[in-house]
């Protein structure tokens, strides 16, 4: 074989090896590559099912309360009797997967223009004059649940302050409180803690007892609301 053939064969035989290098090399990129978004995906499924599995089972109850922006009143006994009673449809909600139990509820009414403040509590559910009358008693939600529901609130036991309303209209500042319980406690994944209180302003009409004859009501609403009867 001539120098010059025996020159293009070695050369041939580098090319050739170096494309096999440059092959294996390719195939190993590949294979890594590969690999590293296999455990990326496996890596993201396992975030995502630990997260689902904590949201429905382990997250603590977390409980919300909702009120619509009308509510209700009535004044039964005599203008300077501390008897009074304000009827809330309220909404209670558990955002957490753990169990959860409203206790009691609160109620703290203010009257700006007196900076006076009056105590109740819820004491019975459903529409006031309702008979058999129906007690409050403790809610349980479960995870993801919600309740909805009526309650009246009587002036707490040895309240003082007779009729919170003025005659005249006017706005009143509410604050519902919840006491509740955690259905296993604090654990490491949650802590019970205690639901922030609902405030809010609610503008009552003038006042006519009138309105309370036969167990009916007059309304209160939100400010942003226009109740069909003053319409």
């Amino acid at each position: 074989m001539s120098k010059g053939m025996q020159d293009m064969w070695k050369g041939g035989k580098r090319t050739a090896q170096q494309a096999m290098d440059d092959s294996l090399e390719t195939a190993q990129g590949s294979r890594f590559s590969g690999s590293l978004f296999a455990t990326i995906i496996s890596a993201a499924a396992l975030l995502f099912s630990g997260y689902s599995f904590y949201e429905s089972v382990l997250r603590a109850p977390s409980i919300a309360v909702y009120v619509p922006p009308q509510i209700d009143y009535i004044d039964p006994d005599r203008p300077d009797s501390p008897f009074e009673v304000f009827i809330l449809p309220v909404t209670l909600a558990n955002d957490g997967a753990r169990s959860g139990t409203v206790l009691s509820i609160d109620l703290e009414i203010t009257n700006p223009r007196t900076t006076e403040s009056k105590m109740f509590y819820a004491a019975q559910k459903g529409s006031y004059g309702t008979q058999p009358s129906m007690p409050f008693a403790p809610v349980s939600l479960s995870g993801k649940a919600s309740f909805s529901t009526a309650l009246q609130f009587f002036p707490r036991r040895g309240e003082k302050v007779a009729r919170i309303l003025d005659l005249e209209p006017g706005n009143y500042k509410f604050k519902l409180t919840l006491n509740t319980a955690a259905a296993g406690g604090d654990t490491l994944f949650g802590a019970k803690k205690q639901v922030k209180p609902l405030e809010f302003e609610m503008q009552a009409g003038k006042m006519d007892y009138r309105f309370f004859t036969n167990n009916n009501t007059m309304e209160l609403w939100d400010d942003d609301y226009q109740p069909a009867a003053s319409q």
